[in-house]
């Protein structure tokens, strides 16, 4: 395995120009201080792929592609990270000594080799038996009369668990793969010292991968009477159920080709999706979607279509999900099936013609929301006008685009037949205060360009390592209350203490992608100060910070010296009233420093 050390990587990255190289694949334009394009790694006909050569990083507005020079060339020509590493130092002369990796490096990186191994030694054997054996005539039968096809059986791998204790135990015992490893991943399970039996007995077996390819996990369906009906790997160093969906790395490509993504409960809603030539579909794998799935989805497209079972039950796991998308800025399509069809059977029935239409007619999941309030309250009524407007408005105060926002107040005036005023009213001070931060002028300097305190500091830092500096005299980054952008606060000073610097794309290269792609929409938003003022932004965003921080202790030192007065009879104790007077200082010399 090839290692560079640190320092030779951050020679490759600084020596190299990410215009230059993405100008082989891409024909870039200036616009502003950036390059524009259309990106290689999604259909578009409006170009939203950007390039930054100071910051040496690259976004894509339109799937979330992004990174520095290496994840480019990692994304587009489908190599290794030292691959793309070598690449770069041929093209720009950068001598290479390899660094040989440590022990413990070597160690893990063959422990998760040897787990791969076994998850792929698994599927061979249910998938033999599957296809070959006659142990597997039961899940044959199965499969055929679900009507899956045998070229979705090889396609995504399917298998068979036998009805027996040992019968994977035995497979893996013969091949010398190790049976605590395979425990691990939950294809054993122990029963004693040294003693295993098999988790997945009679059931249909689905392979999941990640989209590398990789086999991270497993689903099994019983076929007999066995409990429960569906089991799946339980999480493990591959496999987290929370970060991956099943059938992505198949659906990929058709996702960015269709711009769409259906999104399924079950692996044979999946399956007969599919095989009926919707292949831009994924499925849950026992678990809730997820801001991760949501986000992985992001990349390939917006326009997501939720198909659930058509029953009550359905309906509700589908409005559950609201709060979700609205959070992340995501507008979902909701496809309604009669009442007791699911995507699976109502497709073998032959009305795949029928489906789509209900794809394309499927409204909004905020406007059924907001239509099944109507049914549920009688708006006739006060109290039913009341109750539709309280649950309503505790939905739309999640829509961060205000102009978004606004369009569902009025709407849902409309509705109701109320003035937009009082809802607006109704809606409380925390709403209030967020349409006044992003639709007014007046208020601090920060406000009036980003209504996000702790992202305008993040901003200001990316715009001029000088800011940097400031912002550690303030110490003010533990004080941030979004715990994904105190992540990237904190990622940026490491690397500056360090370096004295602040390249970028260094600083991405220590951040996980969800907050990679976070740092990138806030360098490629174009927010330009007016010169001379920075310095008064920064000590507003300061200020604002401090007070928001000063509020909720306050806050929390008032809970507590409520539960100690009930504890002691309304004593307090001298901790809890020196906490207060700490704070009353705090309040008073921020009221001193303030505008």
């Amino acid at each position: 395995m090839r290692f560079f050390s640190e320092e030779k990587v951050s020679e490759v990255r600084d020596r190299s120009s990410i215009v230059e190289v993405i100008s082989d694949y891409v024909n870039l334009k200036k616009a502003g201080r950036n390059f524009r394009g259309l990106c290689p790694f999604h259909s578009e006909k409006t170009p939203s792929f950007m390039v930054n050569e100071e910051k040496q990083i690259f976004h894509c507005f339109g799937c979330g592609a992004g990174g520095d020079v290496f994840s480019f060339l990692m994304k587009v020509n489908q190599i290794s990270f030292p691959e793309a590493v070598e690449e770069l130092a041929r093209r720009y002369g950068v001598s290479l000594p390899l660094q040989t990796a440590s022990p413990s490096q070597t160690k893990e990186a063959a422990r998760r080799e040897a787990l791969f191994q076994i998850n792929e030694l698994a599927s061979n054997y249910f998938q033999e038996i599957l296809t070959r054996r006659r142990e597997g005539e039961p899940a044959r039968q199965y499969l055929a009369q679900r009507g899956i096809r045998e070229q979705t059986i090889d396609e995504f791998h399917l298998g068979y668990a036998v009805d027996r204790w040992d019968g994977l135990l035995q497979y893996l015992r013969k091949r010398g793969a190790s049976l605590s490893m395979a425990s691990e991943l939950g294809l054993l399970i122990p029963k004693g010292k040294e003693s295993w039996f098999d988790a997945f007995r009679g059931r249909v077996m689905f392979p999941i991968r990640n989209l590398q390819g990789r086999i991270v996990g497993f689903g099994g369906r019983a076929i007999g009477t066995g409990h429960p009906k569906y089991l799946n790997s339980p999480d493990s160093s591959l496999y987290h159920k929370g970060e991956i969906l099943y059938g992505l790395r198949e659906a990929k490509t058709f996702l960015r080709q269709s711009d769409q993504v259906m999104i399924v409960e079950g692996y044979f809603d999946l399956l007969m999706l599919h095989q009926s030539g919707l292949r831009q579909s994924v499925a849950t794998l026992g678990t809730a979607l997820t801001a991760h799935h949501l986000r992985l989805l992001r990349r390939y497209t917006e326009r997501m279509v939720l198909v659930f079972d058509g029953d009550a039950a359905g309906q509700q796991a589908s409005l559950r999900l609201l709060p979700l998308f609205l959070e992340e800025g995501l507008w979902p399509k909701v496809v309604l099936l009669p009442e007791g069809e699911d995507p699976d059977g109502f497709l073998r029935k032959g009305h795949l013609e029928d489906f789509k239409r209900r794809i394309a007619e499927g409204p909004l999941l905020m406007d059924f929301f907001l239509d099944r309030l109507a049914k549920i309250h009688p708006v006739k009524s006060v109290e039913g006008r009341a109750k539709c407007a309280d649950e309503a408005l505790a939905m739309i105060q999640r829509i961060p685009d205000v102009i978004q926002r606004d369009f569902y107040l009025k709407a849902l005036a409309e509705r109701l037949e109320l003035e937009v005023s009082l809802l607006r009213n109704r809606i409380g001070r925390g709403l209030k205060g967020r349409l006044r931060m992003e639709t007014g002028t007046q208020g601090p300097l920060s406000q009036r360009y980003d209504s996000r305190a702790e992202e305008t500091v993040v901003r200001l830092m990316t715009q001029d390592p000088r800011w940097v500096g400031r912002v550690l005299e303030e110490r003010i980054i533990d004080e941030f209350e979004s715990p994904s952008l105190q992540q990237i606060a904190r990622a940026m000073e490491e690397v500056y203490r360090r370096r004295g610097d602040l390249p970028l794309s260094e600083v991405m290269a220590g951040l996980e992608e969800t907050l990679q792609e976070k740092l990138r929409r806030i360098i490629f938003k174009e927010v330009v100060f007016e010169e001379g003022i920075e310095e008064k932004i920064l000590e507003d965003c300061v200020q604002k910070i401090r007070e928001r921080r000063l509020k909720r202790d306050k806050s929390e030192l008032r809970k507590r010296i409520r539960e100690a007065e009930k504890e002691t009879g309304g004593e307090v104790p001298e901790a809890l009233l020196a906490e207060h007077q700490a704070l009353a200082r705090r309040e008073a010399l921020l009221r001193k420093s303030g505008p």
